[in-house]
């Protein structure tokens, strides 16, 4: 077997999402570029004992914390962040940015833990703010990781303030929402 038919074998067991990092990754060898780039990140699940976390309203019902999820078979680390009872809950990081950093984004996956008997007509919100201002969202229901990517503000040599929030827009029973490997990465 040639190290050719090695590699297929083992791509043919990738989901979508891990192909997607395997074609990146790819692509940066044939450019030449992987030995001249270097980078910063800013783990959030890592940075887990820093954060804020706080309720829109009443905290009722809101469980949040990190670990090991799976959402369709598919294992990541997470930032849970089940919603309360009423309005959202709310994880905060005050996240120092070096100077001289390039191309500023916020890389995550969104999902619904397996186990969850979310009803097929409801939804739970995610959100993205910074420093106050909401930079992204989306509505989801179904139980398999998304990925994302989100070009961020300019905020060199600043101190940026992201708050992850998660909503059951009315009803939070059986809203697993959880965030996969959330991670702000920069070139330098």
């Amino acid at each position: 077997m040639t190290m050719r038919d090695e590699l297929n074998e083992l791509l043919a067991k990738l989901n979508d999402a891990q192909l997607a990092r395997v074609r990146v990754y790819a692509e940066s060898l044939w450019r030449g570029d992987e030995a001249r780039v270097q980078r910063w990140n800013f783990d959030f699940v890592a940075e887990f004992a820093q954060a804020k976390i706080s309720a829109q309203r009443e905290r009722a019902g809101m469980e949040v914390q990190v670990g090991e999820t799976t959402c369709d078979g598919v294992a990541k680390r997470a930032l849970w962040e089940h919603p309360p009872l009423n309005g959202a809950a709310m994880v905060s990081y005050a996240v120092p940015i070096p100077p001289q950093l390039r191309a500023l984004r916020l890389k995550f996956f969104i999902g619904i833990r397996d186990g969850s008997e979310l009803p097929p007509d409801r939804y739970v919100a995610f959100r993205v703010l910074v420093n106050g201002w909401k930079l992204w969202s989306a509505v989801k229901n179904s139980r398999v990781w998304e990925e994302y990517s989100v070009i961020m503000p300019e905020a060199s040599s600043d101190i940026l303030r992201v708050e992850f929030q998660t909503d059951g827009l009315g009803d939070h029973r059986w809203n697993w929402a959880v965030w996969g490997e959330p991670k702000l990465i920069a070139d330098l």
